[in-house]
């Protein structure tokens, strides 16, 4: 047999070496619900073991079962390294320590203090809890009215023309225009959707000029005399049956009326587009959300979304490079790229927004300059809160109890969850 040259041993022994420390690469776990976005935040994943050589375990769960398997993989002292999180689910995170104090980390990455100066200061703040930066923001959210433009046109209705002015109260009478009843009185086109969730009920108390809870996130304030009148117009639409009632959506949902031509205008947050997309029966396009009447303002609701360290990561610093990794400029424009979602970074933005439908996109893109974090309460779970608001909205626009009266009700009850988890906090 012949004997191997000392070349060969040694180049043998450095290949060995090569490949042991890229098997001892550090592994960071990253857990997402966001299905939606797998493309992108695959490819982000790539993009951090290729320029910080480490290894991203990136694993996804539906968001049903991602909010319940995460607070307790945290409280048992395990969980994923890095977690992304919605703003509205935030304050319980953090007020329950399982979020992972930021500012000294921030402090000695120049990488991710140049990200945060190059940010919207109202996404950054956001995710500061007692002063503290909790999170890094990595996407934002906004939302527009569709609508059906065959429909406006034959009404002769340019809503595009009106958008820089037009008002909530506007946005009422134009779908009393639009709504169509038959010789029976059985409505076959509807002037707006009304829904009992967050849009536009968000949006309309805040560009009112009220908030949900009060600084210290321990009262409701939704029983303001204000917010009443601001969201009465819902309750009226919804009583004249120019917007589906709960028993007509039961059987079809908002999208699938609008998508199939029975309603005219509709809340449609920018994840909608690649839905809407799909309608090749009639023209669509959006517009800018309406001004309060009283204000003058538009406010914007958004689920800005943020990544976390999990407090009790044994990898701390592989998961503060690949932080470091999704926040580069490149790798932000992966979901614009993909059209997954909307870059925080404002310079990443351009290819979410180079597209030919909706015709007027633009009106999503100046939507981000109004939009209002969605910050809710340390003392209430969003879901919980969500589920209680959903509920109780239907009985103020049915008309079982008045809007004044119903928001009383759901006050009253979000104080109470408030005031008794307060005290287990304490």
């Amino acid at each position: 047999m012949k004997r191997k040259s000392l070349a060969f041993v040694c180049a043998a022994l450095a290949s060995l070496a090569t490949f042991s420390t890229a098997c001892a690469k550090d592994t960071v776990t990253w857990w997402s619900w966001s299905t939606e976005a797998t493309e992108a935040l695959s490819s982000q994943a790539t993009f951090a073991e290729e320029n910080a050589d480490i290894s991203v375990d990136l694993q996804f769960a539906a968001a049903a079962d991602y909010w319940v398997k995460l607070p307790v993989a945290i409280a048992a002292g395990t969980g994923p390294d890095v977690y992304q999180m919605t703003r509205p689910d935030f304050e319980s995170y953090a007020a329950s320590n399982q979020t992972m104090d930021l500012t000294d980390v921030i402090s000695n990455s120049p990488l991710l203090q140049e990200y945060l100066n190059n940010l919207d200061p109202v996404l950054v703040d956001t995710y500061k809890f007692d002063g503290k930066q909790m999170a890094i923001p990595i996407n934002v959210e906004c939302s527009a009215i569709a609508y059906n433009k065959d429909i406006t046109d034959a009404a002769g209705i340019d809503l595009k023309a009106i958008e820089d002015t037009w008002t909530w109260k506007d946005l009422e009478e134009i779908a009393k225009q639009l709504t169509v009843q038959d010789d029976s009185g059985n409505t076959t086109q509807y002037g707006f959707y009304v829904p009992a969730d967050r849009m536009p009920v968000w949006e309309m108390i805040w560009s009112a000029g009220y908030e949900i809870f009060d600084e210290s996130g321990k009262t409701c304030l939704l029983n303001e005399p204000g917010v009443v009148e601001a969201l009465q117009p819902l309750a009226d639409m919804y009583q004249a049956g120019i917007s589906p009632s709960v028993e007509v959506t039961s059987t079809s949902s908002g999208d699938d009326m609008f998508m199939s031509g029975k309603i005219a205008m509709v809340t449609a947050g920018v994840w909608k587009i690649s839905t809407y997309t799909n309608i090749t029966s009639f023209n669509w396009d959006v517009v800018q959300l309406p001004l309060d009447p009283n204000t003058g303002k538009r406010r914007c609701s958004s689920n800005v979304i943020g990544l976390i360290i999990n407090p009790n990561t044994k990898n701390l610093e592989a998961a503060i490079k690949l932080l470091e990794q999704v926040v580069q400029p490149e790798c932000q424009k992966m979901y614009a790229e993909t059209n997954a979602t909307i870059p925080a970074l404002e310079s990443a933005r351009a290819p979410f927004f180079d597209k030919d439908v909706p015709e007027n996109i633009t009106a999503y893109e100046k939507a981000l300059s109004y939009v209002h974090p969605n910050v809710l309460s340390q003392y209430i779970p969003y879901q919980q809160f969500t589920q209680l608001q959903n509920e109780t909205l239907k009985k103020g626009y049915s008309g079982q109890l008045s809007m004044a009266d119903m928001l009383s009700e759901l006050t009253t009850e979000i104080n109470s969850i408030v005031a008794e988890n307060e005290a287990k906090y304490n």
